[in-house]
């Protein structure tokens, strides 16, 4: 499937999925009743026979449902297409600590940054498609195949799982005297703001490039190589504002040394009860976000796809998930192959729709 044909899929999948969420599939087991004891008309013993084949048949179709192959057998990679330290970085480097339990094989992260993330997601989609290499998959991987500038496109992936959605923060450095949501409007408006993203068509910088549009500010814009040195570039005061995720400024924030003037969601965040979303601080909604999962080359083997597919969802179902994602700042929203598939579809539409913004 080329270009044209992901654009009919994802007018199709816009119209049925609004916004990813969190949840997967939740599988039920065959009840089986004791017999009774004794000789039993034939009536009954048909009937009892006929459970048994029914058992049976549940039985079979559970085993069907473990794919047989003997995946994996050596060490598995996790691209990710930014610097190490940033938040998708973190997350994947829990997640690979968990996946190593559930699949009993060597889990690791290989940090591939530059380019918006191109060159990470170039090398992965060109690993052989056999499973042991795995993309952590952002927005930057839509907006970067809709850029016209890379070598690969939407069909050169198989989604796998999604992990996490991460509302956008709309942060200024301590040094630059911005207060408030409103004092950002109205210096935006008068000049450019120098505003630091992780890269070139990440998610921090759609976000700020929408913002623009919706708001009327003006950003020069400062693209680094990981949400990691984004932020140092904004607590250093070399960059005066940007966008970006709890998870990816938290101590900075704690520190005092970026300032948090809204949050880009429906409701304010728990970790920062005191600061307002954008729609309190000045009346118009803006909800934006960083999505983050896992896909594979495409071509991978089906039964490939469900092994891994089998081990995020027990993963993102753990405890220890749960905890460290949550010392660490980072939502928990798991979503099975099909729903991150139709959602990466949603997203192409979406993206597609400012598409002049991201090659401006």
């Amino acid at each position: 499937m080329r270009k044209r044909n992901w654009k009919a899929m994802a007018v199709l999948a816009a119209a049925v999925v609004a916004v990813s969420g969190c949840g997967g599939a939740n599988s039920g087991g065959g009840k089986t009743d004791g017999g009774n004891s004794g000789q039993q008309p034939a009536a009954e013993t048909t009937a009892q026979e006929a459970g048994e084949k029914e058992e049976t048949k549940e039985e079979k179709g559970s085993e069907a449902a473990a794919p047989a192959t003997d995946f994996p057998a050596k060490a598995i990679d996790i691209v990710v297409p930014f610097s190490a330290g940033g938040n998708v970085d973190l997350s994947c480097r829990i997640l690979a600590t968990e996946l190593e339990k559930e699949l009993g094989q060597p889990v690791s992260v290989l940090n591939k940054e530059g380019g918006g993330a191109v060159i990470g997601q170039t090398y992965a989609v060109t690993q052989k498609p056999d499973g042991y290499t795995m993309l952590a998959l952002t927005s930057s991987y839509v907006t970067n195949v809709l850029s016209g500038t890379t070598t690969y496109d939407m069909d050169s992936i198989q989604p796998i799982a999604q992990y996490c959605f991460d509302p956008e923060l709309i942060v200024a450095s301590a040094d630059s005297g911005i207060e408030t949501l409103d004092q950002f409007l109205e210096e935006g408006k008068e000049r450019e703001l120098l505003n630091s993203t992780p890269g070139f068509s990440t998610s921090h910088h759609i976000a700020s490039l929408i913002f623009a549009r919706d708001f009327g500010t003006k950003f020069e814009y400062m693209h680094t190589v990981g949400s990691s040195e984004q932020t140092v570039q904004l607590a250093g005061g070399h960059a005066e504002v940007g966008f970006t995720t709890y998870a990816g400024a938290a101590s900075l924030i704690e520190q005092g040394k970026i300032k948090v003037l809204a949050i880009c969601d429906k409701e304010r965040s728990e970790n920062l009860p005191d600061v307002p979303t954008v729609k309190e601080a000045t009346g118009q909604e803006f909800i934006y976000g960083a999505y983050r999962g896992f896909a594979v080359p495409a071509g991978t083997p089906d039964e490939v796809v469900q092994v891994l597919a089998n081990a995020m969802e027990k993963v993102m179902a753990s405890e220890e998930v749960a905890a460290q994602f949550g010392n660490s700042g980072l939502p928990v929203t798991y979503a099975n192959t099909e729903d991150f598939s139709a959602l990466l579809k949603k997203d192409y539409a979406d993206m597609e729709a400012i598409q002049d913004l991201i090659k401006e």
